[in-house]
C-alpha cells in the first residue's frame, strides 16, 4: 500500500468519524430541545447527554443556533427529497398524493422530535434563517399543490381551492407527532395508511 492510500484512507476514516459524531450531536440535541425547550438546553446539556465535553460540541458546531439550524435544513431534506422522488415516479395523481400522504406521515411519526422542533421553533432562528425555511415550506406545499391541481382538472380530485386543500390534510399530517406512540396498538405505517383512507375521503370525487 502505497503512502498516498494509507493517507487517503486516513482521512476517509476521519470523516466517517467526525460525521457519526456529529449526527450523533444532532440526534441528542433533537431530543433535548423537542422536550424541554429550545431556549432550556446549554451547550453542557447537549455534550453531558453524550458523556462529552462542551469543547466537543463546539469543535462541530460554533454555537447552539448553528445545532437548531441544522436540524432544521436536515429535516426539510428529508421532506424534499422524498417527495421530488415520489413526484418523479410519474404515477397517476391519485396515486402520487397517497404515497406523499403516506411518506409525509411516515417521516412525522418516525422523527417526532426533529418534527416538533421544525414545525414549533421556527422562531428561534435568526432572522435569515427563518426567511429560507418559509421559503422552502412554501416551495414543498407548491409541489403537492401541483399534484393537487392537475387531479382536479383530471376530474378525480375535488375542486376545493388547492392551498386550502393542501394545508388541511398536511396540517393533519403534522400533528401526529404530538400523539403517536411507537409503543402503541397501530405502527407508524398503519396510521400512515389511515390517514390515507380518511383524506381520501375528503379529496377524491
Amino acid at each position: 500500500m502505497t503512502q498516498e492510500l494509507r493517507e487517503q484512507l486516513r482521512d476517509q476514516l476521519k470523516q466517517k468519524k467526525q460525521a457519526y459524531v456529529q449526527d450523533e450531536i444532532l440526534a441528542s440535541a433533537a431530543t433535548l430541545f423537542a422536550e424541554k425547550g429550545f431556549r432550556a438546553i446549554t451547550i453542557n446539556d447537549v455534550a453531558a447527554s453524550l458523556g462529552y465535553t462542551k469543547s466537543v460540541v463546539y469543535y462541530y458546531f460554533k454555537n447552539k443556533n448553528e445545532i437548531l439550524w441544522q436540524i432544521f435544513d436536515r429535516m426539510h431534506d428529508t421532506y424534499i427529497n422524498t417527495i421530488t422522488e415520489i413526484i418523479g415516479k410519474q404515477r397517476s395523481s391519485s396515486e402520487t398524493l397517497r404515497e406523499i400522504i403516506y411518506s409525509h406521515a411516515l417521516n412525522v411519526m418516525q422523527r417526532k422530535d426533529w418534527t416538533a422542533i421544525y414545525f414549533r421553533d421556527e422562531s428561534e432562528l435568526e432572522e435569515g434563517q427563518r426567511a429560507t425555511i418559509l421559503k422552502r415550506k412554501r416551495e414543498y406545499d407548491k409541489l403537492i399543490e401541483e399534484v393537487y391541481r392537475k387531479g382536479v382538472s383530471e376530474g378525480v380530485f375535488k375542486d376545493i381551492p388547492t392551498h386550502i386543500a393542501v394545508t388541511g390534510f398536511m396540517g393533519m399530517c403534522n400533528w401526529l407527532h404530538t400523539w403517536f406512540d411507537d409503543k402503541g396498538p397501530l405502527s407508524a405505517e398503519q396510521i400512515a395508511e389511515h390517514y390515507c383512507d380518511i383524506l381520501a375521503g375528503g379529496y377524491s370525487k
